[in-house]
């Protein structure tokens, strides 16, 4: 059942007849049903729903870290922007073998500068170091910046993040994994959030390490 939400000439939501009204940032707006077709999907329609499943099956995994850090939005949420330019850029092969580009992915994206000479290694049990250089303190890269990381292991098919890992200024930072990551390759990415003025650094891949 629709609802009328300022007179008869204001915006609705709900279902009219053959019309849905909804409202989207404050603008109402109408669309009709979808219609059904008997018509069988291109394989460039099968394609793309199949980049769209995997991606945001992926990205769901981020979804805390997606909704602070991913910025500089015009027209969409931060989730949905940052579906948008990975279904461009992050997604090779042909479908079906259609995978994820680890090396292209963006979780995090602002004008935050990113560290100098960033490095990744595991060489304690369940442990993943990060390290970096600082160049001169600046607004756009401050001390008290913090350090954002996130490992993926595709064996698993499990993220590990640490979204507040210390300060930029430490160079230094220590993600802990579960146990049974030992012997698995891992994707590293590292990115830097200001708390105080609330804008983020495109993330970085710092490429795959096995666990120790």
């Amino acid at each position: 059942m629709g609802r009328i939400k300022k007179g008869i000439l204001g915006g609705f939501s709900g279902k009219v007849g053959a019309v849905i009204g909804a409202s989207w940032r404050g603008i109402d707006y109408m669309r009709g049903l979808p219609r059904n077709s008997a018509k069988p999907a291109s394989e460039a329609q099968l394609a793309q729903q199949n980049k769209m499943t995997l991606l945001r099956n992926f990205l769901l995994g981020l979804d805390s870290i997606i909704e602070t850090r991913y910025q500089n939005i015009e027209k969409f949420t931060p989730m949905n922007d940052a579906l948008s330019y990975n279904l461009l850029n992050s997604i090779e092969g042909t479908y079906p073998e259609q995978s994820i580009n680890f090396t292209q992915l963006l979780f995090s994206k602002g004008i935050l500068m990113n560290a100098w000479s960033p490095k990744v290694v595991s060489t304690t049990s369940n442990t993943i170091d990060f390290s970096w250089e600082n160049g001169n303190f600046t607004p756009m890269r401050a001390a008290d910046d913090m350090v954002t990381l996130v490992v993926y292991n595709p064996a698993k098919n499990l993220f590990c993040e640490l979204e507040d890992g210390g300060l930029r200024s430490d160079k230094f930072s220590r993600l802990i994994v579960p146990e049974d990551f030992k012997g698995d390759e891992v994707h590293c990415y590292m990115s830097f959030y200001s708390k105080i003025r609330k804008i983020a650094s495109t993330n970085e891949y710092l490429g795959v390490i096995e666990v120790v």
